[in-house]
């Protein structure tokens, strides 16, 4: 009877201290526990897919997750093997993911490029390890706006008796609003920032995307400058009208590919844990093609998950490409969008004044992706 007292007094001491189940993987004496930050739309579903579809991606690909917790802890299984316990954390999109890495509250985060190259050049111990996809940003604008595409837009705003449009972003370096600057550029648009005279655009602070929809609709902005799936919602909801895919804006098609979503993780995590986020990264291969193969079930899973309208995110998953290896092309956008950042003197750290090219190799650590990748490629699940 003592016996059994002292037990039941061990597990509730378990529970209390937060050693319970949720918290320790099956094999508690060789798999680690990883935080994964992530935002929560739909730019991130190669990681939603790999929940939802986990006997797919085990069948097809021998890397899978197992669900203790629904939406939040997850078992890291390859061919029939614990490798990690995944802890699933929403932390927002913007800063506040490498906020998050920065304050030790996650291992690895799904999140904007630009974010992740802040935090760096500042001087945080973090590396971008894979893409997860590209493009999916829009020029939006009031429904009832004359504007219907790149040229009326420029038409409009060059007219000899137009009022300065104004013009929403989510932050000073999100890669929409430094492809819409360079694209004004280019056409000879004059811009300038709330407060300035004399300028045929203004452009307006959002602070944060979820205020996109809300500025436009009360008409405190005639349009914005965004990612999916905020621009098919605004659609949608009959508020805003897609007026240009920034993809396709000038100079002729420097903008194609351009990044957005990228996965990182601290510098400790990929000294002490090599092998799990190598296998992480096998599951984002498999969930991106998985999306790739099946648009359909892409669309169902990134609604189910996101609870976002279906209606919504058959606008929106399309319109963005799903990538899990750094391809050429996605190498490319990044060293673009480098160069833009060093236009603006936007680093003022350890990225501050070298080449494009450098700060792409100093901010990425892209070869266990790689590694992944290829493993992925050469085994199967019977293996």
């Amino acid at each position: 009877m003592k016996t059994k007292y002292l037990t039941l007094l061990l597990v509730a001491a378990l529970a209390v201290c937060g050693c319970g189940p949720a918290d320790t993987p099956d094999d508690q004496t060789t798999a680690p526990t990883l935080r994964v930050g992530h935002v929560g739309h739909d730019h991130q579903i190669a990681l939603y897919v790999a929940a939802l579809e986990g006997d797919k991606l085990a069948e097809k690909y021998g890397v899978s997750l197992k669900m203790v917790k629904d939406r939040e802890v997850y078992d890291l299984i390859e061919k029939g093997r614990t490798i990690a316990r995944l802890k699933l954390l929403k932390v927002g999109g913007g800063s506040k993911m490498p906020a998050a890495m920065s304050r030790g509250e996650i291992d690895i985060g799904l999140g904007g490029v630009a974010a992740v190259a802040k935090f760096a050049d500042n001087g945080e111990k973090i590396k971008i390890i894979a893409p997860l996809q590209t493009d999916g940003d829009m020029l939006v604008m009031k429904t009832d706006s004359a504007i219907t595409d790149w040229a009326s837009f420029v038409a409009a705003v060059k007219a000899p008796d137009a009022k300065p449009l104004k013009i929403g972003y989510k932050a000073p370096v999100a890669v929409a609003k430094l492809i819409f600057e360079r694209a004004m550029k280019a056409e000879g648009v004059s811009y300038g920032y709330e407060g300035a005279a004399g300028e045929q655009v203004t452009l307006v602070n959002m602070r944060g995307g979820k205020n996109a929809i809300p500025l436009l609709s009360e008409g405190s902005i005639d349009g914005f400058v965004m990612n999916q799936p905020v621009v098919s919602i605004s659609v949608h909801k009959k508020i805003g009208k897609i007026a240009a895919q920034l993809r396709d804006l000038p100079p002729d098609k420097k903008w194609r590919d351009h990044p957005c979503c990228c996965i990182c993780a601290t510098q400790d995590t990929l000294d002490k844990h090599s092998d799990a986020v190598k296998t992480f990264l096998k599951l984002i291969h498999a969930g991106t093609r998985t999306i790739v193969g099946d648009p359909k079930l892409a669309v169902e899973r990134a609604s189910e998950w996101t609870k976002v309208a279906i209606e919504v995110e058959r606008e929106s998953v399309p319109s963005i490409r799903y990538i899990s290896a750094p391809d050429d092309q996605w190498v490319a956008g990044l060293e673009t969008w480098a160069a833009m950042m060093q236009d603006i003197k936007a680093f003022k750290g350890e990225f501050a004044g070298i080449e494009p090219a450098a700060v792409v190799s100093r901010l990425c650590d892209l070869s266990l992706c790689k590694a992944a990748e290829k493993e992925l490629a050469n085994s199967t699940p019977s293996e």
